[in-house]
């Protein structure tokens, strides 16, 4: 099948059930293993939130984006600064030129993970009712300058939050669950988006530019929609990120974020919602492999000793070989399916 063909179009429970199931099951699994790990689980279902943000817009447009990344910066200032105690914000010395209504703003974790979310889904409303009118490398190269715009604003503004510096001591998450609970929810919202009308349309505008119109697709709002969706979803994925890592600082948010998710959602296949969850959980798995061995330490047994840095350059590699010679991922674009056991009774005469 070619992989323009691939997309959901109509509710199966196994293409949901599936994702939902294999991220349950690899997250407690593998988080119950140690402390470490529970932690390195956190910090994937925070990129996974992102990488399927991405799969909304990037996967059903076809139109790259380099942008969300400053969603996610946005979601996460918004959940850090809103939760991060007053006497932290008033004594802090990156915090000593902070605008006087922001050290007194407060808000409940919870509550402050939908601010992100709405912070994002309106910075990605207003910047794509302009954006969205580009295609190819226009498009590209505007949403790279709108993350350097977002990234440049929070590290030389120290009236709105740190600056260069980090703010410190955030609330956590008291466990692996709620960032799991989150991540769940996303999964569903994404799958149930992807069914839906808008997305058929943009879908079929990533196909054909010119044949999409002559339907009665309106191109720019289409994209438009999925752009302000996937914006929301990325400042929840900025928000879950300061509350997994206690702190929140610009450059956790600018280009290793924005390379690590986009080749997450290339590897696992852009096309399809399982993509995204399998390339997350590829690209985390190996990433995690890798950095045990830069650390000199052994994996199963196998140890290899590799410099600083081969981890970067491995996955890197992986995505030109992926775009080289697979270029709908490892899933092939293809969603999640239960193998069918071919009958006997088929091959008897």
């Amino acid at each position: 099948m070619n992989q323009k063909l691939l997309g959901l179009t109509r509710f199966k429970s196994e293409e949901l059930l599936g994702p939902l199931a294999t991220v349950i099951l690899l997250s407690i699994g593998v988080g119950a293993i140690s402390a470490s790990l529970q932690l390195a689980v956190q910090f994937a279902l925070c990129n996974m939130v992102m990488v399927l943000a991405l799969q909304i817009f990037v996967g059903n447009s076809g139109v790259l984006s380099f942008g969300h990344g400053a969603f996610a910066m946005a979601g996460a200032w918004i959940s850090g600064m809103s939760t991060a105690s007053e006497r932290v914000k008033g004594n802090a010395l990156a915090l000593q030129d902070l605008w006087e209504p922001l050290v007194g703003f407060k808000l409940n974790l919870y509550v402050s993970i939908i601010a992100g979310a709405l912070v994002g889904a309106l910075i990605a409303a207003i910047t794509g009712a302009f954006l969205m009118r580009l295609n190819g490398l226009a498009a590209g190269i505007a949403t790279f300058a709108l993350l350097g715009f977002s990234y440049n604003f929070f590290f030389n503004n120290i009236t709105f939050g740190p600056g260069s510096q980090a703010l410190p001591a955030v609330p956590k998450f008291s466990g692996i669950y709620e960032p799991l609970a989150l991540a769940l929810l996303v999964i569903v919202i994404v799958y149930f988006f992807n069914i839906s009308p808008t997305a058929r349309s943009l879908r079929s505008s990533r196909e054909d530019l010119l044949a999409a119109p002559a339907l009665g697709v309106s191109i720019q709002r289409v994209r438009w929609i999925a752009f302000t969706i996937s914006g929301a979803l990325a400042g929840i994925s900025g928000a879950m990120y300061v509350h997994v890592a206690g702190t929140w600082q610009v450059q956790d948010y600018y280009l290793v974020f924005t390379f690590i998710t986009l080749a997450m959602l290339v590897i696992g296949g852009s096309a399809s919602l399982w993509g995204a969850v399998v390339g997350t959980l590829v690209v985390t798995a190996v990433g995690q492999i890798l950095l045990l061995w830069e650390q000199g330490k052994s994996v199963l047994g196998i140890q290899f000793d590799l410099p600083n840095g081969a981890r970067s350059l491995i996955i890197a590699g992986s995505l030109v070989g992926i775009l080289l010679w697979r270029f709908a991922g490892l899933t092939g674009g293809r969603e999640f399916k239960i193998p069918k056991l071919t009958s006997s009774k088929s091959s008897r005469g």
